[in-house]
């Protein structure tokens, strides 16, 4: 099939808002992929890697949104998208700023992040989580070929949103049932919330350059392969807390005082306009 006939999507991936486990469990098992830049890759490239493939089954090409964990979105995308593939559909995926923070920050601290809850919130809602630009320039370009889901509808019912994936994607050449999708959707989630005391432990150890290569002035103590020996005992404690009380060890609040109203609130109102979609229903500061 010629790339000009081939129907083509772009996966387009925020951190934190299950596009790692719907990219590895649905499009990657189902579909023929490629992860790349398309605003760094030269065209005719990306062209020839898919003309290579074959098949007929829509093609999935997974394509960042931000510039790394603690930058803001890419600028110009729809613009390298539509120079790649004019005719291409998108899907993309949200997430409310406000549950953003405390999944997003653990990561930050994993990743050997050394700020402070009040600084990291203050640089994130600087750069990061501006949706509605983003999706405005998508809708710009792209026009009723752009699909939105919300990662809360995605926890609350799985299927119901691989079910519109697929149907906005069309399905692969060989079919791909409403069954296979029901067993998809009880896949255990990726990279689940780490509990506040193995944070606290990794953004204290971070910040003494004990662990992590970004960090460490001396070898850390771990075992191969593993973190710090220290982070392995807060996971342990957290473990066995949760399975003592039934529930995961948590006491930090993430209070934003009202900063993601006043960084995100008019622009999530418009977004809510744009995709129609009740976002303040679903938890996102308008």
């Amino acid at each position: 099939m010629s790339v000009d006939s081939r129907t083509m999507v772009f996966h387009l991936a925020y951190h934190k808002t299950a596009s790692k486990w719907i990219w590895a469990n649905f499009f990657a098992q189902h579909y023929p992929t490629l992860q790349t830049n398309v605003a760094t890759s030269p065209i005719t490239e990306l062209h020839d890697h898919v003309a290579a493939e074959q098949g007929c089954s829509p093609f999935i090409i997974r394509q960042r949104v931000e510039n790394g964990s603690m930058g803001g979105e890419l600028a110009n995308l729809a613009d390298a998208m539509a120079a790649a593939y004019p005719d291409a559909k998108i899907v993309i995926g949200i997430r409310s700023q406000r549950s953003m923070l405390a999944s997003h920050y653990g990561q930050y601290v994993t990743n050997g992040g050394r700020l402070g809850f009040k600084t990291y919130l203050a640089e994130t809602t600087r750069v990061k989580w501006h949706y509605y630009s983003m999706i405005k320039s998508l809708m710009e370009r792209f026009e009723d070929r752009v699909i939105v889901y919300l990662f809360e509808e995605f926890r609350r019912d799985r299927y119901a949103v691989l079910c519109a994936l697929r149907d906005f994607v069309g399905a692969p050449s060989g079919g791909l049932a409403d069954r296979t999708l029901r067993d998809l959707a009880n896949l255990p989630p990726v990279n689940p919330r780490r509990n506040d005391l193995m944070i606290d432990t990794m953004l204290t150890l971070n910040r003494l350059r004990m662990r992590h290569e970004k960090n460490a002035i001396i070898p850390q103590i771990a075992r191969p392969g593993h973190d710090h020996i220290a982070v392995e005992a807060a996971d342990f404690v957290g473990r066995t807390y949760s399975r003592v009380f039934s529930k995961t060890l948590r006491y930090r609040n993430f209070d934003d005082n009202g900063v993601l109203e006043d960084s995100y609130g008019d622009e999530n109102a418009a977004l809510a306009k744009l995709i129609s979609q009740p976002l303040q229903d679903f938890g996102y500061p308008i």
